[in-house]
């Protein structure tokens, strides 16, 4: 089997206690069968309170307050410092690793929704490179009905995204547009039993040529008007299932500091943001390249499933896009101002709501469908 990690994987290390957030609570923590024999066997008091703390029909640990119930005042964990991590279940073993399986190979990633492993992310200069190695499996695993033509043309079609992500000759805004405008031609292909063609567009799309076309053409979607647009697919984030407590506290006030002004007002804080992040040393060019190379490889590949590729470039396109938007308002709550730091705890706040709730993954894939490739582009340019 082959497994492919991103080059940062192995810097990650939890900080535990000295995290500004923690893992632990916010959603249920859910617990393997295997772990759950071995809590059923821990002797004592403390084996008492373990079997205590369990929802065994929902195969849960029990909340207090929306904490895990093991989660004591310093934020650390009474199970590992009992028994260290030899008592985790597989969940809290992984996390932040995300994993996505494929027919030969496994996918590995770290989540945005902790924040030691966003500093990695969000916070590295470099290109990100991904790496590959094979490893032996104990036994085969059954993929009925796997599509290897269309997923070989899936990582094709990814590898040819990231090229455009991480070319630095163009502004990030004319990078992204033409990675979604790429992936709607390639689901044309999807949808039309043409996936022979892949290799002709991604040539397409690798001429120099196709760079200096869209730089060019990108300008007449940089016309201000983003505001309405933008406010749509805001709304979605309202219509999702709440996973923190004071997150619809939170989305209040980014709707009434970024939406109740009309689209120039929007347009001339959106300006003055960005002007406001240049000086005071927060890439944007970089943090949009980084968002959209992070969502982009953990989600693209998993169109072998379901046919959605264009789905998943367009719902990777709305999380960097929405992160900005989130960033905006804390910036003009923080009396305009914003560090590198809070931009990293407002893409940290927008990955745990919606990548650890498969049904708001789900709908925020499936309400970006009404937005066409030209709303995007007046989005993203």
């Amino acid at each position: 089997m082959e497994i492919t990690i991103p080059h940062y994987y192995k810097r990650f290390r939890c900080i535990a206690s000295e995290c500004p957030d923690t893992c632990c609570a916010g959603w249920a923590i859910m617990i393997d069968d295997k772990t759950l024999k071995k809590y059923k066997k821990i002797r004592g008091t403390f084996g008492r309170t373990v079997r205590a703390s369990i929802n065994w029909k929902e195969k849960s640990f029990r909340q207090r307050k929306g904490r895990c119930a093991f989660l004591n005042k310093e934020n650390l964990c009474e199970l590992y410092l009992e028994g260290g991590s030899d008592y985790f279940c597989r969940t809290c073993r992984r996390y932040p690793r995300h994993i996505e399986e494929f027919e030969d190979c496994r996918e590995i990633s770290l989540s945005l929704s902790c924040m030691a492993a966003a500093r990695i992310i969000l916070g590295s200069r470099e290109k990100v490179r991904f790496l590959r190695r094979e490893i032996p499996v104990r036994r085969e695993e059954d993929y009925k009905d796997f599509d290897y033509f269309l997923f070989t043309n899936l990582l094709d079609v990814r590898e040819a995204v990231f090229e455009i992500l991480q070319n630095r000759t163009m502004d990030a805004g004319t990078r992204s547009c033409m990675a979604l405008a790429l992936v709607h031609d390639f689901q044309g292909r999807i949808q039309g039993q043409r996936l022979g063609e892949t290799q002709e567009l991604l040539e397409r799309y690798r001429k120099p040529e196709a760079a200096d076309w869209f730089r060019k053409d990108m300008e007449q979607y940089r016309d201000g008007s983003q505001r309405d647009t933008a406010f749509r697919m805001f709304r979605i984030l309202k219509r999702m299932e709440v996973l923190q407590e004071n997150w619809p506290e939170e989305l209040w006030q980014a709707r009434r500091m970024l939406y109740s002004r009309s689209g120039e007002e929007y347009q001339a804080m959106r300006e003055a943001w960005k002007e406001s992040c240049r000086n005071s040393g927060v890439d944007l060019e970089n943090l949009r390249e980084q968002l959209m190379v992070y969502y982009t490889y953990t989600y693209f590949a998993g169109a072998v499933y379901d046919g959605q590729a264009y789905g998943k470039i367009k719902m990777a396109s709305a999380a960097a896009r929405l992160t900005e938007e989130l960033a905006m308002a804390r910036w003009k709550a923080q009396q305009e101002t914003l560090t590198q730091e809070d931009f990293l705890w407002t893409a940290h706040r927008l990955s745990k709501e919606i990548e650890h709730s498969d049904p708001n993954l789900i709908a925020l894939e499936r309400q970006l469908v009404p937005f066409g490739l030209t709303e995007f582009f007046r989005l993203m340019a």
